[in-house]
């Protein structure tokens, strides 16, 4: 880490509850106006400083062992610039802290100036260890009976919420035309006879996320339905193809939407492939034109083409999916063909 540091030409580095703090920490606290935060410094131990009744908190979960605290009588930033070295430098910082705890931390340390640590985390977290890749195959195991739970229990008359309910974690359950809306919300809406179904569903339960949607049909679908959850399901399977070490995320996405377009319906595929996946449901590298990144083996990101008909219904299709020495691997296991659900 403090060599990466020395790479952007910091001397120090401020991060405050995060997926990044929780990334170099295991320290899982929520972010509030009490400040807790990593400081990192060459030569020198790092150390966490946190509300003094915090301490015996932080530290059943944090791997640092130094642990500074204040009182709430205390002003806490004046207290942790006391943890500077003399000499004034940059501070690389996490790049979701906030601004206004940046600025009381460098006013009470004159000489300092603030960079964001951004490049620095993405180019860490992008690629996963096998420990990280397990604890997404770990999340995805859970996933999968939760769609299961969710399609046996639609019939008619059941409401988006009370299926939304049903199946736990965070998740979007949308009926008929609302399944054209690519980020909508689970409602009243009431499911119908021969209408379009689609679950997004994404949860981390043990600290790493999945993030998986389905799209099935309650009844008998029309033949344009049919062909365009197979064009969808072409397009994710162009991607997944296309994704192998030195290739260009933007590329992927381009293989993706070559196919929709080829199809006519490239107007109707309204946002990017996908987006990379680990401790944030949504992090780096994303599968959209302008991402330059080269896939790496380790990488983790989602392929996810839809197509969306406004008022009428809409299809996607979402995995896992990993980057491998050899190519592309799914993690969650993709779909064939589309099964419906008997009305």
């Amino acid at each position: 880490m403090r060599g990466r540091l020395r790479g952007l030409s910091a001397a120090g580095l401020f991060a405050t509850p995060s997926s990044n703090l929780y990334y170099l920490t295991g320290i899982d606290f929520h972010r509030s106006e009490r400040l807790t935060a990593l400081f990192l410094f060459p030569d020198v131990d790092p150390v966490v400083i946190c509300p003094a009744f915090e301490r015996e908190r932080l530290r059943r979960m944090s791997a640092v062992e130094r642990i500074v605290t204040w009182e709430e009588t205390e002003d806490p930033f004046a207290r942790a610039a006391s943890l500077f070295p003399a000499a004034a430098g940059t501070l690389a910082v996490e790049p979701s802290t906030a601004y206004d705890d940046v600025e009381r931390v460098l006013s009470a340390r004159p000489g300092w100036k603030a960079a964001s640590a951004a490049s620095l985390f993405a180019s860490m977290r992008m690629v996963k260890s096998l420990e990280e890749i397990e604890l997404i195959r770990q999340a995805i195991a859970v996933a999968l009976p939760r769609f299961r739970r969710a399609f046996d229990a639609l019939e008619p008359g059941r409401l988006e919420s009370e299926i939304s309910s049903l199946f736990g974690g965070e998740n979007v359950v949308q009926f008929g035309p609302s399944s054209a809306l690519p980020h909508g919300a689970s409602g009243s809406n009431p499911l119908a006879r021969d209408q379009a179904v689609l679950i997004d569903a994404w949860d981390r339960p043990g600290g790493y996320y999945y993030d998986i949607t389905r799209s099935t049909f309650f009844g008998r679908p029309s033949d344009e339905y049919r062909s365009i959850w197979s064009i969808v399901l072409e397009a994710q399977s162009a991607a997944v193809e296309k994704a192998a070490p030195g290739v260009l995320c933007s590329e992927v996405d381009a293989a993706a939407r070559r196919v929709i377009e080829k199809a006519g319906y490239g107007e109707y595929f309204t946002h990017r492939l996908g987006h990379g996946l680990g401790i944030d449901v949504h992090e780096p590298p994303y599968m959209v034109g302008h991402d330059r990144t080269v896939l790496e083996p380790g990488m983790t990101f989602t392929s996810e083409p839809g197509i969306y008909l406004p008022g009428r219904f809409g299809v996607r299709i979402e995995d896992d999916i990993l980057c491998t020495e050899r190519g592309a691997e799914s993690l969650s296991p993709r779909v064939e063909r589309l099964e419906t659900i008997s009305a």
